[in-house]
């Protein structure tokens, strides 16, 4: 390996901080395109392995989709992968005839059947499944969602690490991994239907995408502007369960996986809030309205689940402190709620009753519950969430008591003494 890729894999591994640990402590199961990317991941991965950087060997899965006649290609690939690691799987699978059966879209169809072997594979060995996503292919995932009429949560899309789901590439610098791909001397093999205009995420990236880095856009940037890098959480049994904590689970994982994978998942989740995994009546009912894709609240006994059209689905647990009342000290005007603390103005007095409220924004007088609609604040929550009044008029809306991520809202005429 050249200085220069030596150099690029230990900056990466620098900016993988958070994630080492994550990293280090199970084995990796990449999905292996062929292409340029999912190429410089497997190789970073290997690079990984022979420093002794982590001590599980990477299994790499490849599947032939079956789509043209390119069985000289698949077979340099299985000989390829073959001879790079001994923990190597080749699936072949006829991906049009189940996306015709399943009336979902060639691309669609692959990648369920693609994570469908992934899931299996990574919870045979223990692992977690990485892609070689970067920012660019954020940048674009973000147009395509915006462009089908997504939402807030559009900009919090590809996750660097979500539902045992790992994308290493994102922390990249875009810079340095399109340095690495031009440095490289591994073989690529490229699919010819990434190319093809058929497909709108193809059109974005050949024709909108290249306009917007052309006139500045930085895909690095606006990726960090919208996802944290906190180190993740460690396994169950590795920590105390904090019945406060929020869950959320991908809606593309949710629409593209068949019940059975989606119950799996859902009741990992309630066991780790120590709840009761969800019944075949309740789940039918999730999964329909997620089939609807309308926002909707669904509740049992223990907990709330709920979506707006374009977010992820929220797991609530109705024991959280967001779900319980604030508590207010009129002498030291101390405010807490959701574990947080915030001292208000003098004259002002809190309430959690936004229904029917409108905010002076901008001249304008809007309705409180349709911002909290705007900011997918899920329906429990708003109910719950402090806001202030003065001489009876809203004033403030608390946001940052509910996600530290989120600006509060003032009124035009708010003032803080």
């Amino acid at each position: 390996m050249n200085e220069s890729l030596e150099s690029i894999f230990q900056s990466a591994w620098s900016r993988l901080e958070n994630y080492q640990d994550f990293m280090k402590s199970k084995p990796a199961v990449i999905s292996f395109s062929g292409g340029k990317d999912s190429a410089l991941l497997l190789h970073f991965y290997l690079w990984l392995y022979n420093k002794n950087i982590i001590s599980h060997s990477p299994t790499i899965y490849h599947l032939d989709h079956s789509i043209r006649d390119n069985a000289e290609q698949e077979s340099q690939i299985l000989k390829y992968i073959g001879s790079l690691a001994p923990n190597s799987i080749f699936k072949k699978k006829n991906v049009p005839k189940f996306a015709n059966k399943t009336k979902l879209s060639l691309e669609e169809a692959g990648r369920v059947l693609r994570f469908r072997d992934l899931e299996k594979i990574s919870e045979r060995i223990g692992g977690y499944i990485t892609t070689g996503h970067h920012a660019e292919d954020y940048l674009e995932t973000v147009l395509l969602q915006l462009i089908r009429g997504g939402g807030w949560n559009s900009l919090r899309t590809l996750g660097v690490l979500e539902n045992n789901r790992f994308r290493p590439l994102l922390l990249f610098r875009e810079q340095d991994r399109k340095t690495a791909l031009a440095k490289a001397d591994w073989p690529v093999f490229e699919d010819e239907s990434n190319h093809s205009s058929q497909y709108l995420r193809n059109r974005i990236r050949s024709e909108l995408l290249p306009i917007l880095l052309k006139e500045g856009a930085d895909p690095d940037k606006i990726f960090h502007n919208f996802h944290d890098s906190d180190t993740p959480r460690r396994g169950i049994a590795n920590r105390k369960v904090n019945e406060d904590e929020i869950r959320t689970v991908s809606r593309r994982i949710l629409e593209e996986e068949p019940a059975s994978v989606c119950k799996q998942i859902l009741d990992l989740h309630l066991k780790s809030l120590s709840l009761h995994p969800l019944n075949s009546q309740f789940l039918a009912d999730l999964l329909h309205n997620l089939d609807r894709k309308v926002s909707f609240s669904l509740e049992n006994k223990e907990v709330w689940f709920w979506k707006s059209v374009s977010s992820d689905l929220y797991i609530l647990p109705k024991t959280a402190s967001y779900l319980k009342p604030f508590s207010y000290n009129s002498d030291s005007f101390f405010l807490k709620w959701n574990g947080k603390t915030k001292k208000i103005p003098k004259n002002c007095e809190p309430s959690n009753d936004g229904k029917g409220e409108k905010i002076l924004l901008g001249g304008i007088h809007r309705d409180v519950s349709e911002i909290l609609r705007e900011k997918e604040i899920p329906v429990p929550v708003r109910k719950m969430l402090p806001i202030l009044k003065r001489e009876g008029k809203t004033v403030l809306l608390c946001l940052r008591m509910w996600d530290a991520r989120l600006d509060d809202i003032r009124a035009d005429d708010f003032q803080q003494d």
